[in-house]
C-alpha cells in the first residue's frame, strides 16, 4: 500500500442563477454538454485532486456526490456516472455561508419523490433536471421568506 497525495477543488459546473426562464430542456441540454470530472490524476501519478462539483441555481447550491466504489477517472459526462447524490446548500442572507438542507426534514423538499432516491446513489440525470428545476422555482418565492 502506498501514500497518495491529494488536495479537493470545487468546481462550479453550472450556473441557472439568472432571472431568465428555466426549461426542462434547457437544463437537460446543459447538463449532457457539462464536464464532470470527480478524480483528476496530477503530473506527479502519486498526486490527485479530487473534485466537488456544484450547480448553482440561484441562492442554491447542488452538490453531485459519486459513489466511492465507481471512481473512475475516464469519465466526464454525467450520464457515464449512472446513479449518484445530491445534497443541496442554501446560501445564508449574507451572502458567502452554505447551510446543508435536511432534505428529509425540511418542509420545502421531504414530499419530493427524489428525496427518496438520493438514499442509496439513485439520483440519475433526469431526476436532476427536476431537481435544478424545482430550485429555480424556489428561488423565485426567496422574497416570501
Amino acid at each position: 500500500m502506498g501514500l497518495i497525495k491529494g488536495k479537493q477543488e470545487f468546481r462550479t459546473i453550472l450556473d441557472f442563477s439568472s432571472k431568465d426562464k428555466v426549461s426542462k430542456n434547457k437544463v437537460k441540454e446543459a447538463l449532457r454538454k457539462a464536464e464532470v470530472r470527480e478524480v483528476v490524476i496530477g503530473e506527479d501519478p502519486n498526486h490527485y485532486t479530487f473534485i466537488g462539483n456544484d450547480i448553482t441555481v440561484g441562492m442554491y447550491q447542488v452538490r453531485l456526490i459519486f459513489s466511492s466504489i465507481e471512481a473512475g477517472y475516464s469519465r466526464a459526462k454525467l450520464k457515464e456516472y449512472g446513479g449518484f447524490r445530491v445534497a443541496v446548500y442554501e446560501r445564508s442572507r449574507k451572502g458567502n455561508m452554505l447551510t446543508n438542507i435536511n432534505l428529509f426534514n425540511d418542509k420545502r423538499f421531504r414530499d419530493q419523490y427524489w428525496v427518496k432516491l438520493n438514499q442509496d446513489y439513485q439520483v440519475r440525470m433526469k431526476n436532476l433536471v427536476d431537481i435544478i428545476v424545482y430550485l429555480h422555482r424556489l428561488n423565485g418565492l426567496k422574497m416570501f421568506l
